[in-house]
């Protein structure tokens, strides 16, 4: 009786039920009128055929998946749309029972048994509606990564010379074409690594734009730093420490090759891991970003101290010299007398030819230390250094 003579009545009841307790749907605007009362009707007719025991019409069978796949591509929240369907059962629940009472059927037992019936018919309903906007979610997010992936590598490698590409990116990234951005480049962090999640999470709680991408094993990124500083973006990074990372800071998305250029200048500076802000590694930078040169030079400044004795003492304590900048500074900091500290730096020298008294020449010695904590600065260590002699 429900269906066949009330359920019009009922999904005018449910609609403006849901109408004034669920603002989403309140506020939802539908291209003709009385669309969403008609979507109403079908899904209530679903769960009341499917109550009746009767065969499911064609035309209300895909009611629930239809409702679920179309809130989705609307953006609604997914509570949003259980709520609705909790109210669908308030409804024909209220009207069960108020029909049940009018015919003196409500006390019963077989009426009893039939409103748990009733309740895994609106049930189904539910279960349908959800699983379908999850579908269709899953379906549209991966759609929308797809046009951003291809609008960020666009980006990158024409972004510098095409205002269009820019454009492009901006729109699909959802950052303003100009703007402070921070890029990272990152080597071999796995997809879908929880260390990623954590940035990601942490990068959305403080709601800046980002995206992410692989490009061959290396991780790009780039960040919509608004109005934080570098140093609150790095905390945000912090769980890339595990690789090496680099980052650079832009202004503007047209910059953004350039970006990309300098954070990997700064991942490359260093075999170890952790997070380098090209900023703070400028020298290893500059020495990763001509390796053939760079390897000439600190070649011929590095050799012959490969063939000291204590060479690794040596070069620890030279090292610490152009860090602090003083003897006293060094030999408290490592430890050894001072007179152990001059006997090494002037080995250094002896060996060199380079005084480092002399700014330019001390520089030289800067850049060398600085190679040598490259990928092929470690491998040359490794092939002249204490342990190859030995």
């Amino acid at each position: 009786m429900l269906l066949t003579e009330r359920l019009d009545e009922l999904a005018v009841t449910a609609q403006a039920r849901l109408d004034r307790e669920e603002p989403a749907y309140a506020r939802m605007t539908e291209t003709e009128p009385g669309q969403k009362l008609a979507g109403m009707r079908r899904t209530l007719r679903l769960a009341l055929t499917r109550l009746a025991g009767e065969s499911v019409p064609a035309e209300v069978a895909q009611a629930t998946a239809d409702v679920g796949r179309q809130r989705a591509e609307q953006g609604f929240p997914l509570p949003a749309v259980v709520r609705s369907f909790q109210l669908d059962l308030h409804t024909v629940w209220e009207a069960i029972i108020e029909e049940g009472r009018s015919r003196g059927l409500a006390d019963g037992h077989n009426f009893l048994d039939g409103l748990l019936v009733a309740w895994e018919a609106i049930d189904a309903n539910n279960i349908e509606v959800v699983d379908a906007y999850r579908r269709t979610q899953a379906h549209l997010d991966s759609h929308r990564f797809e046009i951003r992936r291809r609008a960020f590598e666009r980006l990158i490698l024409e972004g510098e010379h095409d205002d269009a590409v820019v454009a492009e990116a901006s729109a699909a990234l959802g950052m303003a074409a100009h703007g402070s951005f921070t890029v990272v480049v990152a080597a071999g962090v796995p997809i879908q690594h929880h260390a990623l999640t954590k940035c990601r999470h942490a990068l959305q709680q403080a709601s800046l734009p980002f995206h992410f991408g692989y490009l061959g094993d290396e991780l790009l990124g780039i960040v919509n730093s608004g109005r934080q500083g570098g140093r609150a973006i790095h905390r945000m990074l912090r769980p890339l420490d595990d690789w090496r990372c680099g980052t650079a800071e832009i202004t503007g998305l047209g910059n953004t090759a350039a970006g990309v250029r300098l954070a990997r200048a700064a991942m490359r500076s260093s075999v170890e891991s952790g997070l380098r802000p090209i900023k703070s590694h400028w020298v290893g930078a500059i020495m990763s970003g001509n390796e053939e040169l760079a390897g000439l030079m600190a070649g011929e400044v590095l050799t012959p101290l490969m063939k000291l004795r204590e060479c690794e003492s040596i070069i620890e304590t030279v090292g610490s010299f152009l860090e602090l900048g003083s003897v006293a500074a060094v030999a408290e900091q490592t430890y050894r007398h001072r007179n152990t500290v001059r006997n090494r730096l002037k080995a250094v020298e002896d060996a060199t030819g380079l005084r480092l008294a002399v700014p330019n020449e001390a520089a030289l010695l800067v850049m060398a230390l600085e190679w040598l904590r490259s990928p092929r600065g470690r491998s040359f260590y490794e092939r002249y250094g204490p342990a190859a002699s030995a």
